[in-house]
């Protein structure tokens, strides 16, 4: 069950934003001092005697997973609330990619202008808590001895275990490695990582993560999650004017992606505007080619 208690735009962008600044003036290791084998437990011992923070780490594949279960809420009532108009409504972005095929579906319609206000925010505490996490976590992944079993995602599962509100960032490492380089803004970074908000009842009361399916990420699949989110904030908070061409917009908008990330494994792209019922199929070459017009 999907949460829809304020704007994704705003939450994730103050979130991010207090996490970044933070995280921007920590130092990186010179040499490996973890392996595969021990980062999930290495990990776990540092948030807990370092932070006092009660965590349960798996890693899945090439996914390093953190729960943390707190009865702090995650969000607060805001002392000055965020207006902000709204001009189109993206019904639903759904895509895969099968047998080399890129599929995309997606119900976006222009509407009449409306206002709407962002009541909530990020509770500060629950920042800091995100904070030390992510410095814990930076701080393994950097001084972790590479081989084939190196975790290439890393997930954090916040989880106000008193009402069962769940929030669940997923991060490409090389990003993360990106941004502390300088290789890329922290702004970019906090684009390109993908959050999920959800309400989870079962989650009451869960510590131990019980609740939560751990599961490995493929490049796809984050590829594709990314694709969607940044679709997403496009259009709830409209990017682009009224009158737009959305079929337009939305490819424009897979083809950032898929530069960012040098993808051009596939031979066609499927775009279906359901909406309208406009449907399109682009080679390789046309969807570079079509999207810079």
């Amino acid at each position: 069950m999907k949460l829809r208690l304020f704007s994704r735009n705003s939450a994730k962008t103050a979130l991010s934003s207090l996490i970044c600044i933070l995280l921007s003036s920590c130092s990186f290791p010179l040499t490996p001092t973890y392996t595969t084998e021990t980062i999930s437990q290495s990990l776990e011992k540092i948030l807990g005697e370092e932070y006092n923070i009660s965590a349960v780490t798996r890693l899945t594949g090439q996914a390093l997973w953190v729960y943390i279960p707190t009865e702090e809420a995650i969000f607060i009532e805001s002392e000055n609330p965020e207006s902000y108009a709204k001009i189109f409504d993206p019904k639903s972005i759904e895509g895969n990619l099968q047998g080399g095929v890129f599929n995309f579906n997606y119900d976006i319609t222009e509407i009449p202008e409306t206002k709407e206000t962002q009541n909530t925010k990020f509770n500060p505490a629950i920042a800091e808590l995100m904070n030390k996490s992510l410095r814990s976590m930076r701080r393994v992944l950097f001084s972790l001895k590479r081989d084939e079993g190196a975790p290439k995602f890393f997930v954090i599962a916040l989880c106000d275990i008193k009402n069962g509100i769940e929030v669940i960032t997923t991060t490409y490492i090389d990003d993360l490695k990106k941004a502390s380089y300088e290789i890329i803004s922290w702004t970019e970074y906090q684009h390109r990582g993908l959050e999920d908000i959800q309400l989870v009842p079962e989650a009451i009361g869960d510590k131990e993560g019980n609740h939560l399916a751990f599961h490995d990420i493929h490049f796809n699949e984050f590829l594709l999650g990314q694709i969607q989110q940044r679709l997403r904030h496009k259009f709830n908070r409209p990017e682009v004017k009224k009158g737009a061409d959305i079929d337009k917009e939305v490819l424009k908008t897979i083809r950032n992606v898929l530069e960012i990330y040098g993808f051009d494994d596939f031979m066609l792209m499927s775009l279906q505007n359901l909406a309208t019922s406009n449907k399109t199929t682009l080679s390789k070459a046309a969807v570079f080619e079509k999207a810079k017009e």
